[in-house]
């Protein structure tokens, strides 16, 4: 999962929301052209989307859990069991919808709104923990709101939280090397810091 958290915001945003674009590609060219698309295909084109995209927000939450202090970590495992069902019932329910079946059983309706809260828990959290690693103290809903926002309903959302994303892990690999290669400069630097 380190792989989300090295790569560079513009390398992130091609690969999530190119594998978006695809897997809708493989979905609607063949529905309008006539050829039928195997199940097999659209199984693993939304395991490739799913995974991608629900992977970088467990990256995203799991570092920032190790990273945030005790007081202010919170466990990511709810959303990581959320994230999980989600992906489960994408893979799932496209049995449902793209298969032989008459009609939807009732009670995919409930698995829908529980996977669509799942995500939107997801989201949110993982922007909150953001929020929380770039200004080390618990923030409201209304300071995270727009990482959240943008993560999840924009295109270009996506692409900028990944770069803020990408900034805060760089300026703290930096901080890190600092330490370890120049400790007393560090030292000058974070009281320098301290008195402005």
């Amino acid at each position: 999962m380190r792989v989300f958290l090295k790569a560079k915001h513009w390398q992130l945003f091609i690969v999530i929301v190119g594998s978006m674009f695809l897997t809708q590609l493989g979905i609607v060219t063949p529905s309008t052209t006539g050829f039928e698309i195997s199940q097999a295909a659209m199984l693993f084109s939304i395991l490739i989307m799913g995974l991608l995209y629900f992977g970088w927000l467990w990256a995203i939450a799991d570092a920032g859990a190790k990273s945030l202090p005790s007081s202010l970590s919170s466990s990511p495992r709810p959303m990581q069991a959320g994230l999980i069902y989600a992906l489960t019932y994408m893979l799932l329910s496209s049995l449902f919808f793209f298969g032989e079946a008459n009609g939807l059983p009732g009670y995919i309706i409930a698995m829908h709104l529980l996977a669509m809260a799942s995500i939107f828990y997801g989201l949110g959290f993982t922007a909150k923990q953001l929020c929380k690693l770039e200004q080390q103290k618990d923030v409201s809903f209304f300071t995270y709101s727009g990482p959240f926002f943008c993560s999840g309903f924009s295109l270009l959302g996506s692409g900028l939280f990944s770069l803020k994303l990408t900034n805060y892990w760089d300026k703290k690999m930096h901080n890190k090397r600092m330490q370890s290669d120049h400790p007393i400069r560090y030292a000058n630097c974070l009281a320098a810091d301290a008195g402005r």
